[in-house]
C-alpha cells in the first residue's frame, strides 16, 4: 500500500506541472522587430522608448511591411516596456528584435552602459541584434517604411547583414561585440550612424566612436572606409589617387591589415601597421596606361594610402579613443595585465605610427 501511495503522489506531482502552461499562440503575440531609444519630449522623464511591432502578412512581397509604432516616455526602459504592454492587445514578444537604435542626443550624454544594461540582461533579446546611432533621432530611423521592404525593418537587416548591399562604408556592430567593447580595457565601442533622408531612404556611411560612456568622435565617410579595413577587412571600396592633373581610382578587391606594437629604446612605443591591398583600376582621366607604368602607379597609390591612414590613426590618438584595439594587443603581450594597462594609458598619447602599405594593381580593367 505504501508503494502504491508513493506512485500516486508522484503522478499527481508530475500532472501538476502540466496544468499551468503559459504558451500563447502566434495570433496572440506582437513581434517586436526594432527599438529606438531617444531623449524624451517631457524633460521630467529620462527616455523615450519606441518599439516597432510587425503585423503578420499571409505572404511575403514588396510593400508587405505592415507594422505599428508604440511610444512611451519613462525613467527606465523596463518601466516603459511595461506600460507599452498596456497599450497593445497581444503579448509582446522580443525574440525577433534584431535592430536597436540609440538617438545621438542620448549617445552624447555619457550613459551608454546604463542604457544598454537592460538589453544585456534580458534573455529574450538576441545578442546578435544589430546596434546603431540614429541621427538626429532614433525614432526617425525605425519608422521608415520604404515600398521595397518585404518585412518590417528589413531594410536595416539587409544593410547590416550584407544580404543586400555590400560596401566599405557600412560598419555592422552586433550587440555582443558592443557589450565586449563597453567592458574590455584596451578597445573602445563603435556604432554605425544612420541618417534618414527623403523618400523613406537611409544613409549609413559614418561610424561613431565612443569611450566607455559617450560618443567622442564621428568619422567621415573616407575615414569610415579606412576603419573598415581593420574592423571587417572589407575590400569593397575605392581609392582615388591624384597624378598631377590626372587621377585614377583603384577598386580594392582584397584588403588585409596587420599591426604590431614595438617598444623603443627611449621607452616610447612604435605601432607598425602593414596593409596589403590588391585591386583593379576602375576609373581614370587618362585614355590608356603603358604596361611599365603600373609599378609607378602602385608606388603613388601606396603614398596616398600611407598619408591617409597616418592622419586617421593620429586623429584617433588625439581624440583619446582606441576602436582598433591597440591597447588590447599591448595588454596581451604582457603578463601583468593591470600594470600593462597603466603603462598603455601613459604611452598611447605619445606613441608613433608607422604605416607600411603594399598596393598591387592586378588589372587596368577590361580595356588596355
Amino acid at each position: 500500500m505504501k508503494r502504491i501511495a508513493c506512485k500516486l503522489a508522484l503522478c499527481l506531482i508530475l500532472c501538476g506541472g502540466l496544468t499551468g502552461c503559459g504558451f500563447k499562440d502566434i495570433d496572440k503575440r506582437f513581434f517586436a522587430v526594432s527599438m529606438a531609444i531617444d531623449e524624451p519630449v517631457n524633460k521630467e522623464r529620462k527616455y523615450m522608448v519606441t518599439i516597432r511591432l510587425a503585423i503578420p502578412s499571409p505572404e511575403e512581397k514588396f510593400g508587405a511591411n505592415n507594422s505599428i509604432l508604440v511610444t512611451e516616455e519613462n525613467d527606465s526602459i523596463a518601466e516603459a516596456l511595461r506600460i507599452v504592454k498596456s497599450k497593445i492587445d497581444k503579448e509582446l514578444d522580443l525574440g525577433h528584435m534584431k535592430a536597436i537604435i540609440i538617438g545621438e542626443g542620448i549617445a552624447k550624454k555619457g550613459e551608454m552602459q546604463e542604457i544598454c544594461d537592460w538589453f544585456f540582461r534580458r534573455r529574450d533579446v538576441q545578442q546578435i541584434a544589430w546596434m546603431g546611432i540614429g541621427r538626429p533621432r532614433a525614432i526617425d530611423v525605425i519608422k521608415l517604411e520604404p515600398n521595397t521592404e518585404r518585412l518590417p525593418s528589413n531594410m536595416l537587416f539587409m544593410f547590416f547583414g550584407e544580404t543586400g548591399t555590400e560596401t566599405g562604408y557600412v560598419v555592422s556592430e552586433y550587440m555582443f561585440d558592443f557589450r565586449r567593447r563597453l567592458t574590455e580595457r584596451g578597445i573602445d565601442p563603435i556604432l554605425p550612424v544612420l541618417e534618414p533622408r527623403g523618400g523613406n531612404q537611409l544613409t549609413i556611411n559614418r561610424v561613431s566612436l565612443l569611450d566607455k560612456k559617450k560618443q567622442k568622435l564621428v568619422l567621415t565617410p573616407r575615414e569610415t572606409k579606412i576603419f573598415n579595413t581593420f574592423y571587417q577587412g572589407t575590400g569593397k571600396y575605392d581609392i582615388r589617387v591624384n597624378q598631377g592633373n590626372d587621377f585614377f581610382v583603384i577598386a580594392a578587391e582584397n584588403v588585409r591589415s596587420l599591426f604590431t606594437i614595438v617598444p623603443q629604446a627611449d621607452g616610447k612605443l612604435k605601432i607598425k601597421v602593414r596593409l596589403k591591398i590588391s585591386g583593379i583600376i576602375e576609373e581614370t582621366s587618362k585614355t590608356h596606361f603603358r604596361g611599365d607604368e603600373l609599378h609607378d602607379l602602385e608606388k603613388l597609390a601606396e603614398q596616398t594610402v600611407q598619408e591617409r591612414v597616418q592622419l586617421f590613426l593620429k586623429k584617433l590618438q588625439q581624440s583619446k579613443v582606441d576602436p582598433i584595439g591597440f591597447g588590447l594587443r599591448y595588454r596581451a603581450q604582457n603578463w601583468d595585465r593591470q600594470k600593462a594597462w597603466d603603462e598603455w594609458q601613459e604611452l598611447y598619447p605619445s606613441a608613433e605610427f608607422e604605416v607600411i602599405p603594399h598596393v598591387n594593381i592586378t588589372s587596368t580593367g577590361v580595356i588596355s
